[in-house]
This record gives C-alpha cells, structure tokens and sequence, in this order.
C-alpha cells in the first residue's frame, strides 16, 4: 500500500492549529502560532475542537470516535484524543527520521527515554534497530505496544519497561551499564506512576548527569524538547557545559504548513562524542 501521508496541519494562526488526520479534520490550541491564519474558509469546516479548562485538561467539542488508524511516513497510527488535548502521536517527530538513521549505528541498542506511543523510534524499529523503551505510564506503553503491533514489528529483541526514568538511570549507572544510542522526549512537566514529578526547568540538567553516566564514550544523544522557556543558546550552552568534546547541534523542529509557512515544534538537540 503507499504511502498515503495522511497527516496535514491545513492552517495555523490566532493561538491554534487546524488538523487533517485521515477523515478527520480537528483544531488544537497552538500557542507558537502568533500569526493571523491563512485561510479563514478552511477553518469553517471541522469535526471536532478541543477546548482546554485548565492548564493541562480539557474537553474535545464535536463529532470524534475514540480512535481511528491512519498511514503516514510509511507507517501506521493509532489515533487516540485524549483529555490532554495529543492525539497518540507527535508528527514533529517523523521530521527528523532520516537524521536518526544517520546517527544511530544499527548493531546498537537505543536507550528512549518516554517513550509514549514509539513515535520518534517507530520508523528505526520497522528498519530493524532493537530498542529498550522507558516510560512511567501505562497508557504509553500501552500506545506503544499497539503502534508495534499495527506496522507488524515483532517484539523480539526490544524491551519495553514501564518504570520512571529518573531511577531508570540511577540504577543502570549503579550497575555499571552503559549505551551507545540514546534518544529523548522529556515533558514539560510529568508525573510518574508512583507520584514521581518531573519538571523541565528542575530536573533537566540532573538528567542529562544521568544520562552522561549511562553514557559510552562515543555516545550519541539525541534530545527533544518543547518548552518555551528554553533557547537554542540555552540549550548548546547546556549541552557543551556537560559534553565538552562532543559535536553539539541544535536547531528548532518545525512542521510544514499547507499554507507554506511552518509550524515550531520545539528544539531538536544531537550530541555526538567522537572518543
């Protein structure tokens, strides 16, 4: 079957996004989209919008199922809204797929850390990389196991283990283990199964110790993250304070707009050590 790229943000502008996704079109706050929109006459028609009530919750207005599949980048999708306003899948993700397999050596095995739904490894595991997925949720191991399933990616050789990634870390450190491939997608803000918080600003420089100790010599790193309160100076800044030999590159995610603009998504940041 081709690839029927079935993912499109249609318009953007006035604080939010407006989505095509299969059948469904939907309109999501985007609060990077300061710029009036496009084209007013798309925005008329649409199935369903999510409306927030607080700072992280909210309710989905219109006529939506609670899951669909859809093809895009060569890979299927499970399509799941939820009170959180994502959809199961990160499509800034699939921006930076061919960078992956460049850095990533394919003998290795990939450290992810939050894993959610596989959505910045899905297309390494479907090219044979083996990967040990970690998150504290449930929910994304569950996303994540169904993403396998849907594109026929056996299990054998990844590991999925459904533990907070901060003592994921500490233990491995403990025990000595250390990776050569290791890929991130920290939230802004978390909370673990057993009540374990996580926020960007306070605990990111002492997971990036973590990671450093978990680390081989000639690691590659490969980071994203979406918080507004982070620069692309602030980041290289970080990064270079704590892998001072490595090749540090960082540059701002971004996806296609049907319009011709592009949408920020956030920061991609590649650590490379050499020796």
């Amino acid at each position: 079957m081709p690839d029927q790229n079935q993912y499109q943000i249609l318009d953007a502008g006035n604080g939010c996004k407006l989505e095509k996704i299969g059948d469904y079109t939907i309109i999501r706050p985007s609060n990077q989209a300061f710029w009036e929109t496009q084209d007013a006459k798309k925005w008329s028609d649409f199935d369903s919008e999510f409306n927030r009530k607080s700072d992280s919750k909210g309710t989905w207005e219109g006529d939506l199922p609670a899951k669909w599949q859809i093809q895009h980048r060569g890979l299927k999708w499970n399509i799941i809204p939820n009170e959180f306003g994502n959809i199961g899948v990160f499509f800034e993700h699939l921006e930076y797929t061919e960078d992956l397999l460049q850095i990533f050596d394919r003998q290795d095995l990939i450290l992810d850390l939050f894993a959610y739904s596989g959505s910045s490894v899905m297309s390494l595991l479907k090219d044979g990389y083996k990967v040990v997925a970690v998150d504290s949720s449930k929910q994304s191991m569950g996303l994540y196991t169904a993403n396998m399933e849907l594109n026929q990616i056996s299990r054998d050789g990844q590991k999925l283990i459904l533990e907070d990634v901060n003592k994921f870390l500490k233990r491995e450190a403990r025990r000595g283990k250390k990776y050569k491939s290791i890929i991130l997608d920290p939230p802004t803000f978390g909370k673990g199964t057993k009540g374990e918080v996580f926020s960007i600003e306070k605990n990111l420089l002492e997971m990036l110790l973590d990671i450093k100790n978990v680390s081989d010599p000639k690691a590659s790193i490969v980071m994203t993250l979406h918080s507004p309160k982070f620069t692309q100076i602030i980041l290289e800044n970080l990064l270079f304070s704590l892998f001072k030999k490595a090749k540090i590159t960082v540059k701002e995610l971004s996806i296609p707009i049907q319009s011709g603009l592009s949408l920020p998504s956030g920061y991609l940041c590649i650590v490379q050590n050499d020796d």
